[in-house]
């Protein structure tokens, strides 16, 4: 027998079989809680067509592409969510229920391209046309930046004042001498 009191064991146990069961239900490829900029410049997208109060549902998170829906009801203004899907069929047969629940589709974006699809159900089919493509701001290389920040600090250099470069000597802020 183990000098542990039994709290600690059970709590050993529950915490082992929780172990078990996130990795049991884990899919192989979890989402990750950070969006990437393709997913902001998405969501962006979103409030410019569904207004500033636009819900973010938990499918959009690693989707390839997004499908802006408004619920249609006889009273208020129910809220837009932008909602994702992994590809362009399943967006399809998403089209295809929200018109058949009552939903208004307002949009369809494509997170991969950073297109917004403009969808026409045409003999039962959904037939999408990619629109321009959007502006999306570029992460800068770490590379860049320290090369960036290094010739900023030369050029710095170089205009600065003789009496600011902290010699011996004048300045405010050295005491009360």
């Amino acid at each position: 027998m183990s000098d542990e009191p039994e709290y600690l064991k059970a709590l050993k146990r529950n915490q082992a079989r929780q172990r078990e069961q996130s990795r049991s239900s884990a899919p192989a490829a979890a989402p990750t809680s950070q969006t990437t900029p393709a997913e902001r410049e998405a969501a962006k997208w979103a409030r410019e067509v569904g207004g500033r109060d636009v819900r973010t549902a938990s499918s959009f998170s690693g989707a390839r592409v997004a499908i802006l829906v408004q619920p249609i009801t006889p009273f208020g203004s129910p809220p837009v969510t932008l909602e994702g899907c992994p590809n362009r069929e399943l967006l399809a047969e998403r089209i295809m229920a929200a018109q058949g629940a009552g939903e208004n589709v307002l949009g369809c974006y494509e997170i991969t391209t950073g297109r917004p699809l403009t969808h026409e159900v045409k003999d039962g089919q959904v037939v999408f046309t990619p629109g321009k493509p959007r502006e999306m701001i570029r992460a800068e290389s770490p590379e860049r930046m320290i090369r960036r920040a290094a010739k900023e600090a030369e050029m710095l250099a170089k205009t600065r004042k003789v009496d600011d470069r902290g010699g011996p000597g004048g300045g405010r802020g050295r005491g009360g001498r």
